[in-house]
Formats: C-alpha cells, sequence, structure tokens
C-alpha cells in the first residue's frame, strides 16, 4: 500500500510538472515523431508545443528544430530528445535529454539559468553559446564546443571545454582528455557505428559498464525513495497540525503555519519526487537504448548458434539485469513511459 501511494504521488508530480518548459517546435524534415507524457504519439509538426517528459525521435531522414526560452535545439536523424526535469539548488531545473544521436545547441543568450543536457554517460553545465552532443550505442558521449564554455561531469569528474575543444566519456567512466575538435569536423555515423562495433566486440566488457551505471540509478531512486516517504509522511503530519492550529487558534495563524512550515516542507517533498522521477527515467534510457539495443544485436547476430558459451554468459548478465530493473525501477514508473 505504502508503495502504491509513493507512484500514485509521482503520477501526481508528472501531472503537475507537464507545463514546466514549453518548446516549440520550428522545423521539421523527414521521419519524427512526438511521444507525450500520456504515451499518445504523433508526427512531429512545426507549431507543436511541447513540454516536459515529452519525447521526440527522428528516423534516418528527419530532421528537428526547436526553440526553448531562447534556446535553438537542433536534432538530427537517428536521435532520440527528451525533455526533463530534476532539483537543482532547492528549484527544479529544466534538462535536455539526449539518449540517442546528435543535437547541436545554441544559446542565444546567456542568463545563468541555462538547462542542463543529459545523456547516458554525462550532465553537462552550460555557460557556452553553441555546441553540439553525440550520443552513441554504447552509451558513451562525445561533446564539441563551438564557442562559450560547457563543463562535463561524469562519475564524480569533471572538465571545462572552451570553443573548439571536445572530450569524449564512456559510459560509467569519468570524462576523457580534452582535444581540439569542430563538430562540423565529426561524423556521427562513423563514430556511432565505430562505437557499435566495439560493444559487439567484447560484450562482457559493455555489460561492466551497463551493470554499474545501472546501479549507481537504483541507488539514486532507492535513496531518493526513502527521504520521499519520509517527507511525505511529516507533510501529513504538518497538515493534521495545521488543521488543529485552525481549530484553537483561528484561520490567521493556520495560515502562517501553512507558510512558514507546511509549504517549505511540500516544496522539499515534491523536489525529492521530482529527483526520484528523473532517476527512473535515467535508468529506463539505460535499459532501453543502450542494454535493450546490446541484446537485440547479439540475438540477432546469434540466431543461428545460440548455444555459444559467450552469448549465454551474456543472457545470464542481461536477465539479472533485467530483474533489478524490474524490482528496483519499475515501481516508480508509469504505463506511458514503457
Amino acid at each position: 500500500m505504502k508503495q502504491t501511494l509513493i507512484v500514485t504521488g509521482l503520477i501526481l508530480l508528472v501531472a503537475a510538472a507537464a507545463q514546466a518548459a514549453p518548446t516549440d517546435v520550428t522545423y521539421t524534415e523527414g521521419d519524427a515523431t512526438t511521444r507525450h507524457t500520456s504515451g499518445r504519439q504523433q508526427d512531429t509538426a512545426v507549431g507543436d508545443e511541447l513540454n516536459t517528459g515529452d519525447s521526440v525521435k527522428t528516423g534516418d531522414d528527419g530532421l528537428v528544430e526547436m526553440d526553448q526560452k531562447g534556446v535553438t535545439i537542433k536534432v538530427s536523424h537517428g536521435t532520440v530528445f527528451t525533455l526533463m526535469e530534476r532539483e537543482q539548488s532547492g528549484q527544479k531545473a529544466p534538462v535536455l535529454s539526449v539518449a540517442l544521436g546528435s543535437i547541436k545547441f545554441r544559446y542565444n543568450k546567456l542568463t545563468g539559468q541555462e538547462p542542463l543536457v543529459r545523456t547516458n554517460s554525462a550532465v553537462l553545465g552550460v555557460r557556452g553559446t553553441e555546441f553540439t552532443v553525440f550520443s552513441g550505442a554504447d552509451g558513451s558521449t562525445l561533446i564539441a564546443v563551438d564557442s562559450g564554455l560547457v563543463t562535463v561531469q561524469a562519475e564524480g569528474q569533471s572538465v571545462q571545454l572552451a570553443s573548439a575543444e571536445g572530450v569524449e566519456v564512456g559510459l560509467g567512466k569519468p570524462p576523457g582528455d580534452k582535444f581540439t575538435v569542430h563538430s562540423d569536423q565529426i561524423d556521427y555515423r562513423k563514430w556511432n557505428d565505430d562505437k557499435l562495433n566495439a560493444m559487439l566486440a567484447d560484450p562482457a566488457a559493455a555489460m561492466d559498464s551497463i551493470e554499474a551505471t545501472m546501479a549507481g540509478y537504483i541507488k539514486d531512486v532507492n535513496d531518493y525513495a526513502a527521504l520521499f516517504k519520509d517527507y511525505s509522511q511529516k507533510l501529513s503530519e504538518e497538515r493534521s497540525t495545521m488543521v488543529g492550529i485552525s481549530k484553537d487558534k483561528g484561520a490567521d495563524e493556520a495560515r502562517k503555519y501553512q507558510d512558514e512550515v507546511v509549504n517549505p516542507l511540500m516544496n522539499q517533498t515534491f523536489n525529492l519526487g521530482v529527483n526520484l522521477r528523473f532517476s527512473a527515467l535515467a535508468a529506463l534510457s539505460l535499459r532501453r537504448f543502450v542494454g535493450g539495443r546490446l541484446y537485440l544485436f547479439l540475438k540477432t547476430r546469434n540466431i543461428t548458434h545460440p548455444g555459444d558459451s559467450a552469448y549465454l554468459d551474456f543472457l545470464a548478465r542481461f536477465n539479472s539485469l533485467l530483474a533489478d530493473f524490474e524490482k528496483s525501477i519499475v515501481p516508480y514508473l508509469v504505463t506511458a513511459d514503457i
């Protein structure tokens, strides 16, 4: 029952956040599909407004351009992009998620409150005006900055990139060494094919990274869930106290207690729910776009020799990963996510 109450609360959080970060579609070309938080899908069209939780997926010939409060987002072919949010310094912060493919970001005006950018292996703090993010099939990330500054964080370490600098981040690894590069010098298809071939050549090493990263998400989810439960209980108690104050001391004292105690606690509880949801969706992205794709590639490759020992070892590890995911992550997702 308590688990159900937590999930119900998260569904309400999702609904409340649906209008948090409106993003306008300004250009489309080729195959592009929008998936809304409700699960409804439609062809992406100029004039569409996307909100937190919505995602855009482009096909092999698809291109989409969007604007979010002065941030131009150019989604290339074969890309999965999602509008997310998380709590940062006590406030909800928009997060632009690149699960797979490549996106060019241009910040027309810096305000100090720029959205974060995340991939399966890194989080970017933006102080730059133009940069491109490449997200690979193996979960790795390549960032190339054309102008301004971008801070790349992964596994507790960070590196700052300036104009004409880039860095690569492997799944479950800290940022690598910086190098000189311009985004137009990078062939995403070749880079991604190389990453995919390396992953298929050594699926055991790939599973090491996937398992370690998933374990981190599960820990985050469990930690946030425990805090969310505690704060929800405290919030219920404080609301009961407020009702008692209203009866004993009147409406003015009750409103004062609400402003000073109940509302701050409600905001803290809400923010914990936002971060819980963010971590659960990050785990879903890893499972779907890295682990799931690896499974499909290996299944196809081994269709004529399903008894291969290396393939069977992979299946055992992958099934264990799925079991952990089902137990620890799925309770904090909604039907439309899956």
